[in-house]
């Protein structure tokens, strides 16, 4: 547990304006690559416009799969390019924050500033390169759910009684609606990937740095507290972890089920996010730093 580390106004002052800068960078991106998903879905429906009206038949059910399976290529493809670029925007910030925070943390407690021995965008572009197959693979599995949802709504539609009463409109218009859907699912992806490439750069130089110049350098973490705060975020937040850089954050979080039934769930994760929509980031930790906190409070 920190002491008066967190509390020190250069230490939160600059945590939470990173915090928010990451959010609203990460928010960037997110409707930059929405707005692939959109032309995609948009091509689809102008695609769906040329099978000819009327009942819904089984040729009819081919062509339009055809049609989908060619909207859901385009948007793997289409994705994968966005999320490389996203990916090396937010690797960049990563480690920029880690040498920004260092930095500041060292002149405030210290009264110097510790040597960065090393080339902060070679080691954004390393993690970057790192995290690539894992982001492509996060695309295809939610490019095979897509299609997979997609295949059973229109074979059962098809299977049903009232199929000979349904028209392509009906049927063009339920897959429009689908896709449209899918624009939360999607959301929820990209912002778990672009944070944790966000955490994992910095965990990446927090190494480096622990290897080459701050021996006893740990890692912690903080949280955004509002409105969009999970329980599980909050009560890690109390708990304020500090652990060595190459060990994991270990968490227990007890979930109160509206029976009054108290469960709980174990977590264990290197660095953020430990779950979808975690905004928690890395912060540097000296304990040096914690005992300069508490004398300058004292």
């Amino acid at each position: 547990m920190a002491g008066e580390f967190f509390e020190d106004p250069t230490v939160s002052e600059l945590v939470e304006a990173n915090i928010k800068r990451v959010d609203k960078l990460s928010e960037q991106q997110q409707r930059k690559l929405l707005r692939i998903f959109r032309k995609v879905r948009q091509d689809l429906s102008d695609r769906l416009l040329t099978i000819p009206e009327g009942t819904f038949t089984e040729q009819q059910l081919n062509v339009t799969l055809v049609q989908i399976q060619a909207a859901i290529a385009a948007i793997k493809r289409d994705l994968k390019t966005g999320m490389v670029d996203s990916s090396d925007i937010l690797s960049q910030r990563g480690i920029q924050d880690m040498v920004q925070e260092i930095t500041r943390f060292s002149r405030r407690f210290e009264g110097s500033v510790q040597p960065i021995p090393f080339d902060p965008i070679l080691v954004a572009i390393d993690s970057q390169n790192f995290l690539i197959n894992k982001h492509e693979a996060s695309i295809d599995a939610y490019g095979e759910d897509l299609r997979s949802a997609i295949t059973t709504q229109l074979v059962s539609s098809l299977a049903s009684r009232d199929t000979s009463e349904r028209t392509v409109a009906q049927l063009r218009s339920s897959v429009g609606k689908f896709f449209l859907g899918e624009e939360f699912k999607l959301n929820r992806i990209v912002r778990t990937e672009l944070q944790g490439i966000y955490n994992f750069s910095k965990l990446n130089g927090l190494q480096r740095m622990q290897a080459e110049v701050i021996p006893d350098l740990k890692k912690s973490l903080m949280h955004p507290i509002d409105g969009r705060t999970g329980d599980d975020s909050k009560q890690l937040a109390a708990k304020n972890p500090i652990v060595a850089i190459d060990r994991p954050f270990v968490f227990t979080f007890r979930r109160k089920l509206k029976s009054g039934e108290i469960r709980t769930e174990r977590r264990e994760f290197m660095f953020p996010p430990d779950r979808p929509n975690d905004r928690a980031i890395l912060v540097p930790f000296r304990q040096e730093w914690d005992k300069r906190a508490a004398a300058f409070a004292a």
